[in-house]
């Protein structure tokens, strides 16, 4: 079986795969093997749960027990599925990604040192296998950060400098992610909810949640959010629809469709979609590259509408899910796919590309060395073109899943998506800001021998090229406001003493303060 993560108990459910013939004794568990194959993993695992129960069998009931961790971890659900694919091991089935798949589960909820044992095993028995040791290397990263791991701590754990906190007027008790800016104001929000509408109770197979659909919010006269309301047909239509990207003047959507068949696998597909007169048009699938039998989601637009990235299992790629871009041909088509290479493409998935408005593309991955489970990556292209990958750092990323990211513009604001905390594999909407860093110097000059200072000269020189003569007042106080990430030479004068040198650094600083010093001259004798 190909190494899949349905996500956020939806779009890789979404993004569909290739299946595995399972070898079920019979009876449940020939029923079990139906629904798991075509990607109905919530009602798979409810059935696998009753064959493993009942089997007296113990190849079949570790087989079982293997699909069932299968159908938890497909479903967000990292803790169950670890200690169940325990529970295959112990029952001798013999399938040694097992261990990959159960390090992977347990380094998603923080257990570094069983998440270690795992990838340590499943490289004795697959000793060329990047995803497993990435995953010890990302132990080391992960595990020096999260000292206790019973609370995720947004205040404490150190971090990149952003301010994160829940979006609650997005958020439902179901998943909810994906956002997307509409217009050039970014007072309208589009994003994915799986929330199941009042008069409808029934849940989807393979999730257990309610069908994915596009929803949207806008802010009011008040300055509030409105309540997120479902869009009209032709949305809604009890098919998975959801990743919504947008051209900056809202009239273009790019977005992924999974249309329903209970014979068939779940199918992925890419459409866009124009909207006029406030009505939205009819959809068209669009296969850059490909055909119908390709996966291909997580439609990203560029800024200037000529670049379109996006997501695919299609052969020739380098592993998993990999990124592509197409772009558009002077009559409207796309042009072929091309693979965005090996600085962004792993063994592993990356999914839900977003170009922000500088050029800069963002995605998640699970095959990069990251703090656990799906982490933020930036990708900003050098001088000769090659993309320069970097990890977005805590608290944007954290041990569990985060993914899709959604800048304000150019500001250092927006969305991204995470399930952090959440015992049942929900994805939520989180905010995030990067707040203004207020640096400044308070420094106090006096004389060792606590005499009266004369003539008393303060010089401030900055490696960006700065220098302030400065003096103090009566009291000996200095003080000046500092820019970020420099490096200072602080020069200390007065008559009749010993000039005194210091340094200061404004590097790496991502938080407001006020760096205060006592410098004490000696006289000379």
């Amino acid at each position: 079986m190909k190494r899949i993560k349905i996500y956020f108990n939806i779009f890789l459910a979404l993004l569909c795969l290739s299946f595995v013939l399972i070898s079920c004794g019979g009876g449940k568990g020939v029923a079990a093997k139906k629904s798991f194959e075509i990607g109905e993993y919530d009602r798979a695992q409810k059935m696998f749960d009753k064959a493993y129960k009942a089997e007296k069998n113990r190849y079949h009931k570790g087989e079982y027990a293997y699909y069932l961790a299968e159908c938890y971890r497909l479903k967000g659900l990292y803790k169950k599925a670890a200690s169940t694919y325990n529970r295959a091991i112990r029952y001798k089935y013999d399938r040694d990604l097992a261990y990959l798949q159960m390090g992977d589960c347990y380094r998603a909820v923080g257990d570094y040192e069983n998440a270690r044992e795992a990838y340590k095993t499943y490289l004795s028995l697959s000793s060329g296998s990047l995803l497993a040791r990435n995953g010890l290397v990302s132990c080391d990263l992960a595990e020096p950060l999260y000292p206790s791991m019973s609370e995720y701590d947004y205040d404490v754990i150190p971090d990149s400098g952003y301010v994160i906190a829940p979006a609650k007027q997005f958020n439902s008790k179901y998943s909810d992610y994906s956002p997307a800016f509409v217009g050039e104001d970014y007072d309208v929000v589009y994003f994915t909810s799986m929330r199941l509408p009042k008069k409808r109770k029934k849940t989807n197979r393979i999730t257990g949640q309610g069908n994915s659909n596009i929803y949207m919010s806008k802010i009011d006269g008040s300055g509030e959010w409105t309540d997120p309301e479902s869009l009209d047909e032709p949305f809604g239509q009890q098919i998975d629809d959801g990743t919504p990207s947008l051209t900056p003047d809202g009239k273009t959507m790019f977005f992924t469709r999974c249309p329903y068949d209970a014979s068939k696998p779940n199918v992925a597909e890419c459409y866009e979609i124009k909207r006029s007169g406030g009505r939205w048009g009819e959809p068209v699938r669009i296969i850059p590259g490909g055909d119908s039998t390709m996966m291909v989601a997580h439609p990203a637009i560029s800024p200037d509408g000529n670049e379109l990235f996006f997501v695919s299992d299609r052969e020739g790629g380098i592993g998993g899910k990999d990124i592509y871009v197409t772009y558009r041909n002077t009559d409207g088509t796309w042009s072929e796919a091309e693979n965005l290479g090996a600085m962004i493409n792993t063994q592993g998935d990356e999914l839900f590309p977003y170009v922000r408005d500088n050029g800069q593309l963002y995605f998640s991955s699970n095959g990069h060395p990251n703090y656990g489970g799906y982490d933020i990556y930036k990708a900003v292209k050098n001088e000769g073109g090659r993309y320069i990958v970097s990890n977005m750092g805590l608290p944007i990323n954290s041990h569990f899943d985060d993914f899709g990211i959604l800048f304000e513009g150019n500001k250092e604001r927006g969305y991204f998506c995470s399930n952090r905390g959440n015992s049942k594999g929900v994805d939520n909407i989180y905010s995030f800001e990067l707040p203004e860093v207020v640096l400044s110097l308070e420094m106090v000059v006096g004389s060792a021998e606590e005499k009266p200072l004369d003539k008393v000269v303060v010089r401030v020189i900055g490696s960006n090229g700065s220098n302030e003569k400065l003096r103090p007042t009566e009291e000996g106080l200095v003080a000046m406001y500092l820019d970020n990430d420099v490096d200072y030479l602080v020069l200390c004068t007065a008559k009749g003493h010993i000039n005194k040198k210091l340094t200061i650094s404004t590097v790496g600083k991502r938080k407001s303060e006020v760096i205060k010093l006592k410098v004490d001259l000696e006289p000379i004798k």
